[in-house]
Order: structure tokens, then C-alpha cells, then sequence
């Protein structure tokens, strides 16, 4: 599950119908457990309604996680939502439409949060950045919106988000929530299928889709959901139980054991972002250069520019000559890490230039003058490069800056030639 959508919920559930009949109203049976299947006690649960402004309840499980919860007749034509929140699990809300002749018996799995699902393994953690990548702007722009419940935002965030970069997986995850919440449930399953063919938190997308559909009265095709999303969510869980014990052989040193969890856990759920940070770190240490950078854009694809995971992944392209690769890497990098600095953004322009890429030569410069503005040979391939586009004035500016930053500077009397014949 992506580290880049920490609101959504990955809970599953499964509904019974019993045959009993109910005439004075509506009966719910709920049982609320984690994902082994153990009770959860305590567990407190919510329930409003948008249609009736006044109605509020709020109920507690009991020591077998159980709770009732009653409707009259009169409510019955009405949607409620129930919030089910414990601390050390992810609350989520679910939709539910009573029954005025059938008792409902519905069994509700809460995840553990992020916080309590993976443990700590040392210098493996993995750190979540903003970025000056315009769709994870908006997306996490989106997520600060969506916490604070402004589900508005939240969607125009995520579309934006997604017209920056319509790959952005867990953008259409966390919109495909935001339409449910909104009762927009056709929406919300066109958003997580578009996840789903992304093959992005498959949980979180099929459990969302499972709620559009059961709130459309779409029974036997929420059914066929439920089925899928119980295969998704086990492998989840199960993902993060092999995640965990990688971290823990990596904590003993026996690093070989550490990789081969770190592999099942990546393949059981290909969205669990933490496993590929730590196959691309393990993989690099061994000098496992290219096994090393596929990992880590693995793990960059689903959203989250990592500075671990970036770090990693410009050392191993360093590692394999590629030039154009860093590049474009370098950048992204230098937005989350302070310590990168300019002036790896200006060894990468120079070889951009060197490589006749005179354009991204000064782009590379001008990001690089924004860390640093006293970087003289950043002045130099920019004026180079005005020079080229027939710019003289702005030619002559930055050629005659880098002169004086750098006077000694071996191409320093290479620019002063060139001042004498530009007009």
C-alpha cells in the first residue's frame, strides 16, 4: 500500500443477510475484528445520516467486538454512515443502507495504521517529502484537504493532480474516496477502477468500489468485489508481515534473508512502496547496480518522491554511466534534499552540455543558481546558451558574471574572448 495516500482506508468487508424478517425496523449486527479475524474491543462507532441532520448515535464493541445497532421504520429509506475509529487503526467510513424487512449481519476488518503495521528497521525507513513535481504538489495538497474534510479541495486538488500526470495512481485512489464520501458512487467506481488498472493499492481501490456499488443497490456485483477484495486485502496484510520480518532480519545483519522478504512482500503487493525502497538499498550495497535502479523507480512510480529512494537511485545510475539519466534525476532531488546542493546540479549540466544538450545545460545551471547563486560556471553554460539563441545582451550578462565570480577559472579567458565580438 503507497506510503503517498495514508488516509485511505484498506479495510474489507464481508455481508450476510439473515432470512429473519424485521417488522418494526431495521436491525444491524456488527462485528468489528483486525485482519487476523480477532475481535477488536472498544472499537467506537458513529453513525449520522445527511438526510437526517439530527440523528447521532454513538456505539462501542463490546469484548467479542460486537455492537446493535437499531433503526425504526421511518429510517429505513435513509443512507447512513457509520465511522468506526480505535487508536492504532486506520478509521475509515462505510455507507449503510437499512433493511426495514431483513436483519443485517455485517463483519467489519480494521487495519492496523502504517504506524503500527511496520516496524522499525534502522536506516531502511522511508521518509515522505514534498516536491517541486507539480501533481505530487497537488496530490499532497489534496491529502491535507481531504484530512481536514474538505472534500471540495480535496477533488479539485486530486484532479489536478491527475491533469499534471494522469499516471498518478494513488491520486485516483484518493479521488475515488473523495466521490464516494460525496455520494458520487458512479464516479467513485470509475476512479478506482482507472487505480485498479494501474494495479495501485488494490485494497483501498476494491474496497472503495465495493462501497459505490453496495450503496447503488448493486449487490451481486459489490459480491463479486467482496470476493476480490478479500484475495487483495490478505495479500496485503500478508505483504506487510513479510515486510516486517525483512526489517528484522536486515536489524541481525543476515541481509541475504532480508532481500528474499523484502522480494515476496514487493510481489504480494506491488503498491507496498517501503519494500522497493529496500530491495533498491540492499541491491545497491551489493553493487547490484541495475537490479538496484529498477527498484527504486518501482518505487517512485507509485507517487512518493522518497529522498532515501532518490538518493539511492542517482548513485545507482552514477554507478552505471548513465548520464542523461541523472540528469533528470538530479533535479527532483536537489527539491527534498538540502544536502545534494547545486553543485551536483552543475556536474550534471556539464555533461549535459558536453553530450551538445546546450538547453537542459542551462536549465540544470539555472535550478542549480537557485541553491546557490555564487555558482560561477553556472553563469557560464547559460550564457553559452544565450549566446547560441542570438541573446546577446543576455549573453554578454552572464558570460561577464561568471568572469567575475571565477576569474581564474580556466574558461574564464574563453568568455572574455567571446565579450570582445558580441554586440
Amino acid at each position: 500500500m503507497s506510503r503517498l495516500i495514508p488516509i485511505l482506508t484498506t479495510s474489507v468487508l464481508l455481508v450476510l443477510f439473515a432470512t429473519a424478517s424485521w417488522s418494526q425496523g431495521g436491525l444491524l449486527r456488527g462485528t468489528v475484528v483486525d485482519s487476523d479475524g480477532s475481535p477488536i474491543s472498544g472499537a467506537k462507532v458513529t453513525v449520522t445520516s445527511e438526510q437526517l441532520s439530527s440523528f447521532r448515535k454513538t456505539l462501542t464493541t463490546d469484548k467479542e467486538g460486537r455492537f446493535r445497532l437499531r433503526f425504526q421504520k421511518n429510517q429505513t429509506q435513509y443512507r447512513f454512515d457509520l465511522l468506526f475509529e480505535r487508536p492504532g487503526y486506520a478509521s475509515f467510513t462505510m455507507p449503510i443502507s437499512p433493511s426495514a424487512t431483513q436483519e443485517m449481519r455485517e463483519r467489519f476488518v480494521m487495519e492496523r495504521s502504517q504506524t503500527q503495521a511496520v516496524q522499525s528497521r534502522g536506516d531502511l525507513a522511508s521518509v515522505l517529502t514534498g516536491s517541486s513535481n507539480p501533481a505530487i504538489e497537488d496530490f499532497n495538497a489534496g491529502l491535507t484537504a481531504q484530512l481536514a474534510g474538505d472534500l471540495d479541495t480535496a477533488r479539485t486538488r486530486f484532479e489536478d493532480a491527475l491533469a499534471a500526470d494522469p499516471e498518478l495512481g494513488p491520486a485516483f485512489v484518493a479521488l475515488a474516496q473523495v466521490f464516494l464520501d460525496q455520494g458520487n458512487y458512479a464516479s467513485a467506481i470509475q476512479a478506482a477502477n482507472r487505480a485498479l488498472e494501474l494495479n495501485i493499492s488494490r485494497a483501498a481501490a476494491l474496497q472503495t468500489k465495493y462501497q459505490a456499488l453496495r450503496a447503488l443497490g448493486k449487490n451481486e456485483d459489490a459480491d463479486l468485489v467482496g470476493s476480490e477484495l478479500e484475495k487483495a486485502d490478505d495479500d496485503a496484510a500478508a505483504a506487510l508481515r513479510l515486510y516486517n520480518e525483512g526489517g528484522q532480519a536486515f536489524q541481525s545483519d543476515d541481509r541475504s534473508t532480508a532481500l528474499a522478504k523484502f522480494e515476496q512482500a514487493a510481489k504480494l503487493d506491488p503498491s507496498l512502496t517501503e519494500a522497493h525502497h529496500a530491495i533498491a538499498t540492499l541491491q545497491l550495497a551489493d553493487g547490484n547496480h541495475e537490479a538496484s535502479a529498477e527498484a527504486a523507480e518501482r518505487a517512485l512510480a507509485l507517487g512518493s518522491e522518497d529522498l532515501r529512494t532518490l538518493r539511492v537511485l542517482y548513485d545507482a545510475y552514477d554507478a552505471l554511466g548513465r548520464a542523461e539519466a541523472l540528469a533528470e534525476i538530479a533535479p527532483r532531488l536537489a527539491a527534498v534534499d538540502p544536502e545534494f546542493g547545486g553543485a551536483k546540479l552543475l556536474e550534471q549540466a556539464a555533461l549535459s552540455w558536453n553530450a551538445g544538450e546546450a538547453e537542459k545545460a542551462a536549465s540544470l545551471s539555472r535550478m542549480a543558481l537557485r541553491i546557490d547563486p555564487d555558482l560561477a560556471k553556472a553563469y557560464y553554460f547559460i550564457g553559452l546558451d544565450h549566446l547560441s539563441k542570438s541573446e546577446n545582451s543576455e549573453a554578454r550578462a552572464a558570460l561577464q558574471r561568471f568572469i567575475d565570480l571565477a576569474p581564474d577559472d580556466p574558461e574564464a579567458a574563453t568568455a572574455g574572448e567571446m565579450l570582445t565580438y558580441i554586440q
